[in-house]
């Protein structure tokens, strides 16, 4: 634990700060508690008998001798964004890491040659920062690195040139192509369309292209009216229904163009869908089946292996859709292995108790092929009445297991709570990561219950059921959304299993973040990338990993999706 003050002097241009801490701060330069009630401080080892290892030890905080340490950042005055700095190193290295293997040369780096680290940044475009720096005495690091402001939502809705691509004598036919041709251009899908009075028009979208359910609208909007204008349609009103996988999930409708302030959404109306998109004037012919395929390079990594901190490798992959109807389609993940450093890793069972549900990931790194079969998935979409869905589906469904379940999602409009329920049988696949199994399967199974914030952007999920190694509990995972779409949280899970068969750490926790693709590329479609910080592999508190879960479907279901989104 420690505890700092700084200081900072403009007139000088420089900057002081000092601390004073225990436990590993004191480590290298002890000195007395000043309070003798704290100097005793209790023994913890991360690998002896007391199997504490993972957890907080809440009886050490504070306790024990102390340490000082401090810094000082000075600031060019000639040149404002170069900043020069000098802190002390307090900490022994050689008493962090102490599992494991180490060699005489992993020993010499973790042993410190300094008790000062130096170091120099310099800013440049507002938002990057190119640093040097000596740590340890014998170490080097170069960084670069960036900031962004994922609280704000980013100002993408601009659409490409709209222009007239059918010019016939058929005015209303001609504006129904003319959207749909502009729209398929950002990857937004007309599936219908009609113009009631000549004056209001209705859509039925199948969104490809934002996170943001508004923005879908907002897009709509700027194209729908330059057409009228261009062709002369008097239009008032802009009505969307928002259709994923051939389903109607939610309306929104507003003004299509405001003549004082057309920079803003104006007044909008929030409804449940009227299922009756079908029935539009203008129906988009959908041929099937159809094909979807990507070819992308992965990253892929395995950390915190006391044998071996980080492996990791990158493997080139195929994403392959196939889309036999709207709401029925196979879905397929196939990578090659260009280079990796797995066969470095070391096989240790960690859980002598449980079946090794999590815990052979190493088996599976090191024993595949080099052309392999991530996932495998048959998806069936039904929606049985407004707020109400299922989702049945069979497979490959992640890299240690296959089967087949059914998924339930009720999603009031209305409301900010919503309730899932799933069902799985599956098997734990072969090794090479093919086609076959292994002899081990398992029922498993959740009810979530969530509940989402608008106002705040947070989310908690609480999920009860049975995991993959036929322990029994619940997993709580706390989240908060941000207008960009990204999303940071954490979880931790706990079982009827007991702290000795779960292993070291007791129970499953970790954090995670949600990074959407248009933050680094504001023309990028939909969709983000997870990285989940999981310190500890155990067997226990495992849930089954599959693509799009059913309660994390919708992005447009219920009417907090949207107010999140609107200002």
């Amino acid at each position: 634990m420690s505890k700092k003050i700084k200081y900072r002097n403009k007139k000088n241009n420089y900057i002081i700060t000092l601390g004073v801490g225990t436990g590993a701060f004191a480590a290298d330069h002890p000195y007395k508690h000043p309070i003798s009630s704290l100097r005793k401080r209790p023994t913890l080892s991360f690998f002896g008998g007391d199997k504490k290892g993972g957890e907080v030890n809440f009886s050490s905080l504070f306790k024990g001798p102390v340490g000082i340490f401090g810094g000082i950042e000075f600031f060019s005055s000639r040149l404002p964004n170069l900043v020069v700095k000098i802190e002390s190193n307090p900490f022994n290295y050689q008493e962090f890491l102490k599992g494991g293997t180490q060699t005489e040369q992993f020993k010499i780096k973790r042993k410190k040659q300094k008790d000062f680290n130096y170091g120099i940044y310099y800013k440049f475009k507002k938002n990057y920062i190119l640093s040097v720096s000596e740590v340890n005495g014998n170490l080097f690091n170069l960084t670069l690195s960036t900031k962004f402001n994922f609280n704000k939502a980013q100002k993408r809705v601009t659409p490409k040139k709209v222009e007239v691509i059918s010019n016939t004598k058929n005015k209303k036919f001609d504006f129904y192509i003319n959207i749909l041709r502009n729209l398929e251009k950002d990857a937004l899908f007309l599936q219908s369309a009609e113009l009631d009075s000549e004056t209001n028009l209705h859509l039925g979208i199948a969104n490809n292209k934002y996170n943001n359910p508004v923005d879908v609208f907002k897009h709509a909007k700027i194209v729908t009216s330059e057409l009228a204008s261009i062709q002369n349609i008097p239009l008032s009103d802009l009505t969307i229904t928002n259709i994923h996988s051939g389903i109607e999930i939610s309306s929104i409708s507003g003004k299509a163009k405001n003549r004082l302030n057309p920079d803003k959404l104006g007044y909008i109306k929030l409804e449940e869908p009227g299922n009756n998109t079908e029935q539009l004037d203008f129906q988009t012919l959908l041929r099937f089946p159809e094909f979807y395929n990507s070819f992308k390079p992965k990253f892929i990594y395995r950390y915190a292996d006391p044998t071996r901190f980080f492996a990791g490798g990158i493997d080139l992959q195929l994403n392959s859709e196939i889309k036999f109807a709207p709401n029925l389609f196979i879905t397929t993940t196939a990578s090659y292995q260009l280079k990796n450093s797995f066969n470095r890793s070391r096989y240790v069972p960690d859980s002598p108790y449980l079946p090794h549900v999590r815990t052979d990931t190493v088996l599976y790194l090191q024993n595949r092929p080099n052309l392999y079969l991530d996932t495998f998935e048959i998806n069936k979409l039904n929606k049985i009445a407004n707020g109400h869905y299922v989702k049945l589906s069979a497979g490959m469904y992640e890299m240690m297991f296959g089967g087949y379940g059914i998924e339930y999602l009720w999603k009031p409009f209305t409301s900010n709570l919503s309730i899932g329920l799933n069902l799985y049988q599956v098997k734990q696949r072969d090794f090479q990561q093919r086609l076959r199994f292994r002899d081990y399967k398992v029922t498993t199974g959740h009810s979530n219950f969530i509940y989402f914030h608008p106002a705040s952007g947070l989310t908690i999920d609480l999920s009860i059921g049975k995991y993959l190694a036929g322990d029994k509990g619940y997993t709580f995972d706390f989240s908060r959304r941000f207008q960009s779409g990204f999303k940071m949280g954490a979880y931790f899970t706990r079982t009827n299993i007991s702290k000795i068969e779960y292993g070291e750490g007791s129970f499953d926790k970790g954090f995670y973040f949600e990074i959407p693709f248009s933050i680094f590329n504001k023309s990028s479609n939909r969709g983000s990338n997870k990285i989940l910080i999981q310190p500890l592999t155990r067997d226990g508190g495992a849930k089954l990993k599959t693509n799009n879960p059913l309660i994390y479907f919708f992005t447009s279901g219920s009417e907090s999706d949207y107010k999140f989104f609107i200002d």
